[in-house]
């Protein structure tokens, strides 16, 4: 089956999808969508940008409007992440960033984290995924007019399949900088939630939070992953059947996967090792056959969609064999997920720039 434009918008960038299957069977899609601007910013750098959701209840083949979530007037995200709860209702974590305008800085005790155009210009600049040559052009005021500050850790609930997100706190993530995660979490057999994030806006270290009440109250962090020479982010946990703990990482310095195992419920961890997957970030799905898929997206050429098949839940993976889901055009592309389909075949959604410019959501089926 060839692939489908799910949402574009010539005047917006749209970017960084997740896909949950809730309990009713509904799929709830979270990214991020900014205005489309003369050089391409990510989250952290443009304050412009906003999280959107989109609900499909015919498994992908129709999708209903973007809508911000939680609702208007929450600006200045990263990527968002939902994790599906076992009383039907979906949470949604947020990291959302502070920003300021540019004569006006925070009043008060000095923000630690306060980023100024030049520091937010050098993050552009440095990317390996975007086209930042013009960036480099003139003064860091012209594209980035603003400040970057420190920023919050938020929880939303849904309790009718992705229509309503309701605020219902913010995550205490201290000593770590902040708290940054677009996979979700993963629910244990006893409704336990296990909240893996980030500490941006570093992206260095991985550490995790608990709730056993559904998202209301979370326990301190507890470290999970750090590492000397390696920068982790962006993790993707999954439960196997026997109870134990797969979690893949971002590695920034190799822009390789590297996993680690728990088996006392996410309390301790293995030492971080390579998967020899060379493309980020990850999305980890049971397949109706019993294997784990992991998901991703290669942003080096040839770029694409790429699905990495193991039979040994995820301590090995096929990596000389990727399924490749979709050859992409741009390297500005991937962040794919995935949810599975009655018939057992896989639907994938993505992002990416097409050939006038414009980035947007795909989706498409197919049986790996």
């Amino acid at each position: 089956m060839t692939a489908r434009l799910l949402l574009a918008d010539p005047h917006r960038y749209i970017a960084h999808p997740h896909l949950a299957a809730l309990r009713d069977g509904t799929w709830v899609m979270v990214a991020n969508r900014a205005p489309r601007r003369a050089v391409t910013m990510h989250p952290p750098q443009d304050p412009e940008f906003v999280n959107i959701v989109m609900r499909s209840t015919d498994e992908g083949e129709t999708w209903s409007p973007p809508q911000p979530v939680p609702g208007f007037g929450v600006t200045g995200t990263e990527c968002a992440g939902l994790t599906p709860l076992p009383d039907g209702a979906v949470l949604l974590n947020q990291w959302r960033f502070h920003w300021y305008p540019l004569d006006a800085p925070p009043e008060g005790p000095p923000d630690p984290l306060l980023a100024t155009p030049a520091q937010l210009r050098q993050g552009l600049v440095g990317s390996s995924e975007l086209d930042s040559t013009a960036a480099a052009q003139g003064s860091a005021e012209h594209w980035m007019p603003w400040l970057r500050g420190g920023g919050q850790t938020l929880v939303s609930r849904s309790d009718d399949s992705g229509r309503r997100f309701v605020p219902i706190g913010e995550i205490d993530v201290r000593p770590y900088s902040g708290g940054y995660g677009m996979r979700g979490g993963a629910v244990l057999d006893d409704g336990e939630i296990l909240l893996p994030l980030s500490d941006i806006p570093h992206y260095r270290r991985i550490f995790l939070v608990r709730s056993r009440d559904a998202g209301l109250h979370w326990t301190v962090p507890e470290a999970v992953a750090q590492q000397d020479g390696c920068e982790f982010e962006e993790p993707a946990t999954h439960v196997r059947r026997d109870g134990s703990l797969l979690m893949l990482l971002r590695e920034n310095t190799s822009r390789t996967l590297y996993a680690i195992h728990s088996q006392d419920r996410g309390h301790t961890w293995t030492q971080p090792a390579p998967t020899g997957i060379a493309a980020y970030p990850a999305h980890l799905l049971r397949l109706a056959d019993g294997r784990l898929a992991a998901i991703t997206g290669r942003r080096e050429p040839p770029c694409g969609i790429l699905a990495y098949i193991s039979n040994d839940e995820g301590f090995s993976w096929e990596v000389d064999h990727p399924a490749v889901v979709q050859a992409l055009p741009h390297r500005d592309a991937g962040y794919p997920a995935a949810a599975l389909c009655a018939d057992g075949s896989v639907f994938a959604v993505w992002y990416h720039r097409d050939a006038d410019g414009v980035t947007g959501l795909y989706g498409k089926r197919l049986k790996l």
